[in-house]
């Protein structure tokens, strides 16, 4: 919008040129031969013939050529260039009919908006390597501290109750998996240009040296049942600001024989998905409450027709499907205790991950409290990694313990008619009290 008020200025310097040059054409009128003045701007004409003067010819009026031109082209310049200035398509407004919208522009329009992928791949090998040494040194020394740096969340929690464990009881039936830096190509990064944002990447495990000969045969990391050998483990990282580091909040084993949902490309990044959106077959905050109303009360409640429960070891060994080993144990034992549980999801942040293909990963927490109560004269008794997380022993009225669950779900879309699928989990003791 500048191009107008340059030309404008440009235009009243060209002027101001004119009337001073007019105005040396009067003075030096005045100054030549009376005779054979006509015609125009005489008096420049006459200067322009003159020839330039001695030093003892120069007074202090007359104004000669030499002067005249150092002064006239400056005043001539500057107002061309002023003028030439303005010439800049960039410096006038755009008068031009607006376009009529196309479907192309439409789609320019869209790419645009789409906030960047924030963390390049090198980047993520870099902290993929730190994460894995900074379990590598916490399970070597059983130092939870030793995971602050890299760990947070639902997965810190997990090791450091582990750890606490693991000290107490040498023969502790459950053994962590070792994360390795062997990426295995299977990644979703959020697009975002603020914080907290989170990366999801699968790695390879290795076993960890038990002095086991045979392999565990069952999936996952679960308290009530071994884990494989070296499961393929899914890692949530989030970064919740510029100055802190990508921390893994939850980790899952993946099951063995499923397969994973077609992801976008991680240079073109994928959106996180709020708590209550409604495009899923359920909103990524109810999937934990709906899987928590199964896990306590069993495959017969209405919640059950969410979820793909065939072969879910969790539905099969824990909560309720818990509740009823219990009691037939206890039976057959002739020992008179009350088993219950509930189940609930935890108030730790839901992550929901869009997978590009119409549905979404939603990783998330479910605990698990199950209930030992005395109700005749028999009493549970507090033992092994139940003593080492809650310091009771021996013979209790009641004792709770509680169970985490980090579960990761594939939720397909409202409209696909499919249902909601446990990808992985990982499940560990995490307290115990009197109540």
């Amino acid at each position: 919008m500048g191009g107008p008020l340059l030309a404008a200025g440009g235009l009243f310097a060209l002027i101001g040129a004119i009337l001073y040059l007019l105005a040396v054409d009067h003075d030096r009128r005045g100054l030549g031969p009376r005779r054979g003045r006509s015609g125009p701007l005489v008096g420049l004409r006459n200067m322009a013939r003159r020839r330039p003067p001695t030093a003892s010819s120069v007074s202090e009026k007359p104004v000669d050529r030499a002067r005249a031109k150092r002064v006239a082209a400056p005043v001539v310049g500057l107002s061309m260039l002023l003028v030439l200035s303005g010439c800049s398509s960039s410096y006038w407004p755009d008068l031009s009919p607006s376009p009529k919208p196309t479907e192309e522009r439409a789609d320019d329009a869209v790419a645009a908006n789409v906030a960047p992928v924030p963390i390049l791949q090198s980047q993520i090998d870099r902290v993929i390597e730190d994460v894995v040494a900074t379990a590598g040194a916490g399970d070597d020394g059983l130092d939870a501290k030793l995971l602050e740096p890299r760990f947070s969340g639902d997965a810190l929690e997990q090791r450091t109750a582990h750890y606490k464990i693991r000290k107490k009881v040498a023969d502790y039936e459950v053994v962590l998996p070792r994360i390795t830096t062997e990426q295995l190509e299977y990644e979703l990064v959020q697009s975002t240009d603020g914080w907290p944002r989170t990366v999801f990447a699968t790695v390879a495990s290795e076993a960890p040296d038990t002095g086991d000969e045979e392999p565990a045969d069952d999936e996952g990391a679960n308290a009530s049942v071994a884990p494989v050998a070296s499961p393929s483990l899914a890692l949530v990282l989030t970064q919740t600001g510029p100055h802190e580091n990508y921390r893994v909040s939850r980790i899952f084993a993946l099951r063995g024989g499923i397969s994973m949902p077609s992801a976008a490309p991680v240079e073109e990044g994928t959106a996180l998905l709020a708590e209550d959106a409604r495009t899923l077959a359920l909103p990524p905050g109810e999937v934990g409450e709906r899987y928590a109303e199964v896990l306590a009360g069993g495959d017969e409640v209405d919640a059950a027709q969410y979820f793909d429960l065939v072969d879910d070891t969790i539905i099969k060994k824990s909560g309720a499907a818990w509740v009823a080993a219990a009691k037939k144990a206890a039976q057959k034992d002739k020992v008179d205790v009350r088993y219950s549980v509930k189940a609930a999801q935890t108030d730790t942040s839901v992550t929901g991950l869009s997978t590009g293909v119409g549905g979404a990963l939603v990783a998330t927490t479910v605990v698990e409290s199950r209930i030992e109560k005395q109700t005749g004269d028999y009493q549970p008794k507090a033992v092994g990694a139940v003593t080492a997380l809650s310091g009771l022993k021996g013979a209790q009225k009641q004792i709770v313990s509680r169970v985490a669950h980090q579960l990761l779900f594939f939720v397909p879309s409202e409209t696909s008619g499919e249902k909601i699928q446990l990808l992985g989990y990982t499940t560990e003791l995490v307290g115990a009290s009197k109540k």
